[in-house]
């Protein structure tokens, strides 16, 4: 309620340098932007371009993966509707992950549909339905979308747990920073790497693990990452290796809302020279089909 009240009388500029503050303790400079955090502040307040909304639209950007970097496997899509009651637990595997298609962070991964409420499942997706992702932290990629919810393959690393995360900083369409995480929903670790696999000190949000070796298609996820990011000035894409086979995650405009907590701090400074802002005026880049078109059919 709070939020949609500020949604209301709260404008953009004076909303994202509260949360900014609250953060940091200090207003960022969002007129002479220099670091990372502070440039993807602006990106959220000025770039409407509508590439945005087609990559941060988790059901239609597969399509654009598909068209850009076939090389990327996509987890199979076994359900998806913008009605939750629609949900039929018999018709869908052992195990799955719910997701929304309008949001970041939300999702509910089944692991033994035997085990969960399909009720409960149901009203999960309909609060999601419900809600405006975009009034969190003014995150503008997410206003246009059409909503819906979907069920698609729950990815597993080899010792069956949830795989490690490779999400590639894209400046300009070059991959400068490649952050891992692991065990993200247990005890969750970073580590930090440039282009070259070559360690970086720090973590940007969780804490610091252990180095690991490259994974096997790391060569083929950053040519991929690159394709998928048109060129744009930046873009976060996510992906994962499954024995050996790169598979899509998401995309992401505002890393943490433009809030990310830098440990050294001087990342944030180091990300944000690599960061040189697009004309937000431009139309940006051209899309390959009509980002309003209907999902393509559901994956046999």
């Amino acid at each position: 309620m709070r939020r949609q009240l500020a949604a209301r009388f709260v404008g953009d500029r004076a909303y994202v340098s509260k949360l900014y503050r609250k953060a940091f303790g200090h207003s960022p400079d969002l007129d002479r932007p220099t670091g990372f955090n502070e440039k993807i502040l602006v990106k959220i307040l000025c770039d409407r371009r509508p590439y945005l909304t087609l990559f941060s639209d988790k059901l239609r950007v597969r399509e654009h993966v598909r068209r850009v970097a076939p090389s990327l496997a996509l987890p199979d899509l076994y359900w998806h509707s913008p009605r939750a009651e629609t949900l039929d637990l018999d018709r869908l595997p052992e195990a799955f992950m719910l997701k929304p298609n309008h949001g970041s962070g939300w999702l509910q991964a089944v692991h033994d549909k035997r085990h969960v409420a399909r009720d409960e499942l149901v009203r999960l997706a309909q609060r999601w339905l419900a809600s405006d992702f975009s009034i969190v932290g003014r995150e503008w990629s997410y206003r246009n979308i059409r909503r819906a919810v979907f069920a698609e393959a729950l990815l597993r690393g080899d010792d069956g747990r949830s795989p490690a995360d490779y999400k590639l900083f894209v400046f300009g369409g070059k991959v400068r920073l490649i952050q891992v995480d692991h065990d993200r929903f247990t005890d969750h670790t970073q580590v930090l790497y440039d282009e070259q696999w070559q360690r970086i000190d720090g973590a940007v949000k969780a804490k610091a693990g252990t180095p690991v070796a490259p994974p096997a298609s790391l060569a083929t996820m950053i040519a991929a990452a690159e394709a998928l990011s048109m060129g744009v000035d930046f873009v976060r894409v996510d992906l994962y290796d499954i024995a050996g086979t790169p598979y899509f995650g998401e995309l992401t405009h505002y890393p943490n809302k433009g809030l990310c907590q830098f440990d050294p701090p001087s990342l944030d400074q180091r990300l944000g020279e690599y960061f040189h802002a697009d004309d937000y005026a431009s139309h940006g880049p051209p899309l390959l089909y009509d980002p309003t078109i209907d999902v393509p059919t559901v994956d046999r």
